[in-house]
């Protein structure tokens, strides 16, 4: 099985001593990478999805319940818990 990279995933946030703090590349095998492609295809960023199903040991139920509940990144995707003009109710959920 051949690995295949996401380039910038994770930003410009530092990097290896002399390597000009640039875009972190992640390895991902095929399977890895489908899972990715699924949680993109269920409408979140690429980013987002692939820092999530690492977050979550590369456990892509739990990413994507992760990813839903807003609980990861700027929310893109379904189930926000509210919009930008304060939607939802004081518990931060999506019910009012």
């Amino acid at each position: 099985m051949q690995a295949q990279g996401l380039g910038g995933m994770m930003g410009g946030a530092g990097g290896a001593p002399g390597m000009g703090g640039g875009a972190q590349v992640l390895r991902l095998s095929e399977e890895e990478m489908a899972a990715v492609d699924r949680l993109t295809e269920m409408g979140f960023d690429r980013t987002e999805a692939a820092q999530a199903y690492l977050a979550c040991d590369k456990n892509e139920a739990l990413a994507a319940n992760l990813l839903m509940d807003g609980g990861f990144g700027g929310g893109g995707g379904f189930g926000g818990g509210g919009d930008a003009n304060g939607g939802g109710d004081a518990d931060g959920d999506m019910y009012d």
